[in-house]
């Protein structure tokens, strides 16, 4: 083989496999963790250490219990006594210049939360949370002021709650400990509250905000969550808009990991979950940090998020950041009055997790627009040495320069398109999700054909346009510009619409501008300022494969836990070709010097191939047992509608499936677990009752109607607690208004719809002040949602609701309110009767079943 096939070839393999080769060395950087430091290693006099084996041992305790769903035993008694006993045992230690408290609040309250066409009015009664305060007892030397550390110690239904959030609990009760036991001279004290319930839309930091005396005391917070069960922890939200919590973070965090982009992603909705955060910011209008493990959460809510699934690196590395974290802000000066601080949201981001960079919002604007105008003056400055060197017409050129533009960006949308006509081909043949359990498809699916038409756009142009006055290396000097050119076209709009996850593009814009200034002072000598170009180019390749490896890691899992009606392939195509895009754009047109071009071809189209015949073998299934497992949410139900008289309407006993994921109900099928033929979708009962009148979890579950499906139950479930709704007063306020009183009882977890019939209004209720805005609407009628919780008392639920007529009729004696009454049996696992167990021993064991009773009576009234 000649030396014009030799090195072509040679090229082809090399650069794939330097690429993977970097982003092998970043996903090593990116999983490594500091070793955990043992009992054996503490020392008890010196600076505070995070102990990782005293949080895990601790860990073992709060789990072994099983889940701790609100209301249940294991959550209301195990775990406060856990928490209690554990801080009693730190107040013993606890040095004679720090005063720490402990105390269980009990709290009861209610908010709304406005979540798009299915909104909550959150109801709760009795939700106990555990506060323990720490400050010094020089009152000299102590501001008035707290910070506010925040963890839940309650799971989600089915799930030990290992990770969601026993990681966070555990690190906070060894921050505690490490804090309490040193004398740190505190200029502020700190609040570790350890809230009993959020799980269920976060009641139990909002009856800290609203309840608890120290509340108005508190001056900023860091909430800890969790979404994974390993790894890093990602600090995804801040402020808003107090920069300084981000320059402290940058300060004193030994591994900061978290930037703009994610937190502006978890802001817009991408991420579909919340946290306390929220209720912190919006309710207490505190600032803070959102800090959470997300990176391959595919054991979140499940049953095997357990003490077994969290390492001790993990913990510890978690545990020194928050330590160093917590005593530097116990110290920072802002917290004394955090509103002098209030400024613009700032811009962040770490690098490889060894630094991090913060700016605030007029920084943004001035950096933003300062690297635009260079790159667009180096852009200029190298046309006219182009014009000066070859003699050749400025206004060719100029002409050259738009066509080039033109072909770069009609690259860019081909090479986008033909990713998601892929997608959307896959979802076709029943192959989506292939890389739920193999992330690395990914690359061959989308990244490869991305690339391949990203390079093929400069590659024709230049072979079927011959332009005399450039020669090729000009040529290809053009498309890096016109590649430059939009990534400074994509800053500047983003920059004027205040979006800061912009930042990204400056890696590219910053490292090609200082590669054309070197190569502007050696006048693009040939051959030489290609490897110029390479090398200002490897800073961003490091830095986009690290986000790449976090985009990933986060957002693969959640596509398990999203819903049936979306094709998962088309955000991961569009996450692959951004990128791809920002990766290997300002490299590529190189590809078009190496002659025999289609060697770069074959081997893309190998790296394709190879991976359309993995798609076909069982590798592609999308999910493993205990790994990575699909989510089936299984209920027993009953459900009962009675006329305005009381006598019984209409009875219903079912199974109901409600899906996770695009393969929901199909993997049900197809192992033959549920039989087509008896199973029946729950859209058309959506029209005869009110929200289709199956006894759903939350309201939300209805934007689901369309995929979710019921069988028909011989039997009916047992209900240990029986709901019971009684009407005890009808009262006539005017000739338009009307008053019902109630009283409800029931378990700890119970769901209230409300629907006014037509004509009328819901005027006044027990659950707010004022009315809330109605979720969709059911028949042309109004809803009202609220989610009710007892979680420690057990009393019977008075409340009143008033009905006033909207066209001033006088109301009639037939009914004018329809009220749903839900129950869900979470923790009565024992009450499964044979035919449910029979439905979920034939679940594959690559299944999570999510399974219990919940019941549902529907009246007029």
């Amino acid at each position: 083989m000649s030396k014009n096939h030799v090195i072509p070839l040679a090229v082809s393999l090399l650069v794939p496999a330097i690429g993977i080769g970097v982003y092998f060395l970043v996903y090593w950087n990116w999983s490594t963790l500091p070793d955990g430091v043992l009992l054996a290693d503490e020392r008890l006099n010196g600076e505070p250490v995070f102990v990782a084996e005293r949080a895990l041992n601790h860990l073992l305790t709060l789990t072994s219990h099983g889940p701790r769903v609100v209301g249940s035993s294991a959550n209301e008694v195990y775990a406060v006594e856990f928490l209690l006993e554990t801080i009693r045992d730190i107040i013993d230690r606890t040095v004679p210049s720090n005063q720490l408290t402990v105390e269980v609040q009990q709290t009861s309250g209610s908010y709304f939360l406005n979540y798009k066409d299915y909104p909550i009015t959150s109801y709760y009664r009795g939700v106990q949370n555990v506060v323990a305060t720490l400050r010094t007892r020089d009152s000299s030397h102590f501001s008035g002021k707290y910070l506010l550390l925040n963890s839940h110690f309650d799971s989600a239904v089915s799930s030990p709650g290992a990770g969601d959030d026993g990681t966070m609990v555990v690190v906070m009760l060894e921050v505690l400990r490490q804090i309490a036991t040193h004398a740190l001279n505190l200029h502020h004290g700190l609040i570790f509250l350890f809230n009993g319930c959020e799980e269920n839309t976060m009641q139990g930091a909002h009856g800290f905000v609203t309840a608890h005396p120290l509340a108005a005391n508190v001056s900023a917070f860091i909430n800890l969550d969790a979404a994974a069960n390993g790894g890093r922890e990602i600090m995804f939200q801040s402020g808003p808009n107090y920069p300084f919590l981000i320059e402290n973070y940058q300060r004193f965090v030994k591994r900061p990991y978290g930037n703009a982009a994610a937190e502006e992603a978890f802001q817009f909705g991408l991420v579909p979950s919340f946290t306390d955060f929220e209720t912190f910011s919006k309710v207490g209008n505190w600032p803070g940090l959102d800090i959470a493990p997300a990176s391959y959460g595919y054991l979140y809510h499940t049953k095997y998020d357990d003490f077994e699934s969290i390492p001790l690196e993990t913990l510890q590395h978690i545990g020194e950041n928050l330590l160093s974290l917590t005593v530097g802000l116990a110290g920072a000066e802002e917290l004394s009055d955090v509103n002098k601080y209030r400024d613009g949201a700032a811009t962040f981001f770490d690098f490889m997790h060894w630094f991090k960079v913060v700016y605030n919002q007029t920084a943004t604007y001035a950096i933003n627009c300062t690297v635009a105008m260079v790159a667009l003056g180096l852009i200029v400055i190298t046309i006219v040495m182009m014009v000066r060197r070859k003699g050749a017409d400025l206004v060719k050129v100029l002409i050259e320069c738009g066509l080039t533009l033109i072909v770069q960006t009609v690259s860019i949308a081909v090479g986008a398109g033909v990713s998601m006509l892929i997608a959307v081909i896959v979802d076709l043949s029943g192959s989506s999700m292939a890389w739920f359990s193999s992330t690395w498809l990914l690359y061959g699916l989308y990244f490869v054909p991305f690339i391949a038409c990203l390079a093929l756009g400069p590659t024709l142009y230049i072979r079927f346009r011959k332009v005399p006055f450039l020669h090729l290396q000009g040529r290809v000097l053009l498309f890096l510009h016109a590649q430059c050119f939009i990534y400074v076209a994509l800053l500047l709009t983003l920059t004027v619409g205040e979006i800061r996850s912009g930042y990204v593009l400056l890696f590219p814009v910053i490292f090609h501008s200082l590669s054309t200034i070197v190569n502007v002072i050696i006048k693009f000598k040939l051959n030489h300022w290609i490897y110029v170009q390479l090398a200002g180019q490897l800073v961003p390749l490091v830095y986009f494969c690290s986000l790449t490896i976090t985009l990933f890691a986060v957002f693969v899992p959640m596509t398990g836990r999203g819903d049936a009606a979306t094709n998962p392939d088309l955000m991961m195509a569009l996450f692959s070709v951004l990128m791809a895009l920002l990766m290997v754009a300002m490299c590529l047109p190189l590809i078009v010097l190496l002659g025999k071009v289609y060697y770069f071809y074959t081997v893309l189209g190998l790296m394709f191939v190879v991976t359309a015949i993995v798609m076909a073998t069982p590798v592609a299934f999308p999910f493993r047992e205990a790994v990575s497992p699909q989510r089936i949410y299984a209920f027993h139900q009953q459900s009962n509608f009675y006329h305005q008289n009381g006598t019984l309407r209409r009875s219903r006993q079912n199974f109901f499936i409600y899906p996770q994921d695009r393969h929901t109900p199909e993997n049900l099928f197809n192992e033959g677990i549920l039989n087509p033929d008896e199973t029946y979708p729950i859209a058309p009962e959506c029209d005869k009752e009110l929200y289709c009148g199956f006894p759903m979890y939350i309201n939300r579950y209805h934007r689901q109607r369309e995929y979710s499906y019921w069988i028909e139950a011989n039997t009916a479930p047992f209900f240990p607690e029986p709901v019971s709704i009684r009407l005890t007063q009808k009262q006539d306020l005017s000739p338009t208004k009307r008053q019902f009183r109630f009283t409800v009882e029931g378990p700890t977890l119970m769901g209230f719809y409300f629907s006014p019939v037509k004509d009328h209004r819901l005027v006044a209720w027990t659950f707010s002040e004022q009315i809330p805005p109605s979720g969709t609407p059911w028949n042309d009628q109004p809803v009202y949602y609220v989610n009710y919780v007892q979680a420690k008392a057990r009393e019977s639920l008075e409340f009143f609701i008033e009905i006033e007529s909207t066209n001033g009729v006088v109301l009639p004696d037939t009914p004018v309110l329809l009220v749903s009454v839900v129950g869900q049996y979470m923790y009565h696992d024992q009450y499964r009767n044979d035919e449910f167990k029979n439905l979920l021993g034939r679940m594959s064991p690559y299944m999570h079943t999510v399974a219990y009773p919940n019941y549902l009576e529907s009246w007029e009234f």
